[in-house]
């Protein structure tokens, strides 16, 4: 019944179409809405819709608290039964320390061409930003494409408090029967990543993946029996009131609730991420260490795709294209993250081995664990400053950019 149709869209994407609708011609419908619906996967349709009506306006808050008592990301939409026109008034609103919104508005407003936007996600850009968009999509092919997919979500246990263990309960583990070490992995959550910093595991996860005969590994098997009942998978057409154990699903009572098909990807070299950040926090891992689901990982042994996804217009497109989180973070998940555009090392040959060579000195120089004095700190700090701004400028050289075309990044990431 509904163009807007998603089977995960919120239900405001239905009173959106069903208001104009309704509208007489010339009729004019306005709402303040959640504006999840501008880069939301479930999204697409209604944008799709919206592309075909007359906007007048789009007043975006962002993550600004505009409703104390609710954590709400709103915007204000101006639709009209008319014609549709090619552009439209956008504002991105950055305070709430204003005495007139109409007046803030004609202040802050910028014109929003049409063809700027796409399916994909919309951002309130103006044309001078909107060409720059154009330009850093265009550079290169989506990240999805230059990893092959193989982006990988970390491992959703169901109950942490069974299957995360500390290094002491680990060694007693290992001390009780020498083969539980063979299915107890170093494994990190999102908090542990920090950008090039070597993740240290203080935590081990026993990974009792689809199909393992718990019988094999008799200690494992009894710490996991103190558990059972909040193991216990939910039965299909369970009728009670409350469940104890996980949800429904075809894993065994001791085995970690996802399938985790992938689980060999873990073992691989690959760049690790936390799937919320404030700023870009991409390293690298050759050790084999596993991740919650608070992270993702990128199987792929490549220090140039390292760099440029630490790098500045890196950061300027995460801002552009990904769903905002209250206090300045933003969701790098696989939906979005897919669509990045990454030039390709081939075309550039040069560049990227200069890229490479200084992700591999900035990961080093990031990790000496050796004790310096404060002074020598300050200068590998320094040094280490240093190379990524040199990083910065040569992925600016990959992407084209001018300088105006820098400015406007580097302006908009400070």
């Amino acid at each position: 019944k509904y163009r807007v149709y998603h089977g995960m869209a919120d239900l405001y994407s239905y009173f959106i179409e069903k208001g104009v609708q309704l509208l007489k011609p010339d009729g004019r419908f306005g709402i303040i809405v959640a504006n999840k619906w501008m880069r939301a996967n479930y999204g697409g349709a209604l944008r799709t819709f919206l592309m075909k009506q007359d906007i007048e306006s789009i007043i975006d808050f962002g993550d600004l608290p505009v409703f104390a008592s609710a954590t709400t990301y709103p915007c204000i939409l101006l639709i009209r039964n008319d014609e549709p026109a090619d552009c439209f008034t956008g504002v991105n609103v950055d305070t709430l320390s204003f005495s007139s919104l109409e007046k803030y508005v004609t202040e802050n407003s910028m014109t929003v061409e049409k063809s700027s936007l796409t399916t994909e996600a919309w951002n309130l850009t103006s044309q001078t930003e909107a060409r720059l968009m154009q330009k850093l999509k265009s550079a290169g092919i989506p990240l999805g494409e230059y990893v092959d997919g193989k982006i990988f979500r970390g491992i959703l246990t169901g109950l942490n408090e069974a299957f995360i263990i500390t290094k002491e309960q680990r060694d007693e583990l290992i001390r009780q029967d020498p083969k539980s070490g063979e299915i107890i992995k170093p494994f990190l959550s999102g908090r542990d990543i920090k950008a090039y910093q070597k993740p240290i595991a203080n935590q081990y996860l026993i990974f009792t993946r689809r199909g393992i005969n718990i019988n094999d590994y008799p200690a494992i098997k009894e710490h996991l029996q103190r558990f059972k009942t909040r193991l216990m998978p939910k039965p299909a057409g369970f009728k009670g009131d409350k469940w104890e154990g996980r949800k429904s699903g075809s894993y065994k009572w001791y085995e970690v609730q996802d399938s985790i098909d992938y689980y060999l990807e873990f073992e691989k070299p690959k760049i690790i991420y936390p799937n919320i950040l404030k700023r870009p926090e991409f390293t690298f891992d050759s050790e084999g260490l596993y991740t919650n689901q608070k992270c993702f990982i990128i199987s792929l042994d490549d220090k140039f795709l390292l760099g440029i996804l630490n790098s500045s217009v890196a950061y300027y497109l995460y801002d552009r294209m990904f769903p905002k989180l209250r206090g300045g973070f933003f969701e790098p998940s696989y939906v979005f993250m897919k669509h990045l555009p990454i030039p390709t090392p081939v075309k550039h040959q040069r560049i990227a081995n200069d890229i490479e060579s200084i992700v591999n000195t900035v990961l080093l120089e990031s990790n000496i664990s050796v004790s310096l004095l404060q002074r020598d700190e300050a200068l590998l700090k320094n040094h280490v400053d240093y190379l990524l701004n040199k990083l910065n400028q040569l992925v600016y050289q990959l992407y084209g950019l001018t300088e105006e075309e820098i400015q406007i990044i580097e302006d908009a990431i400070r």
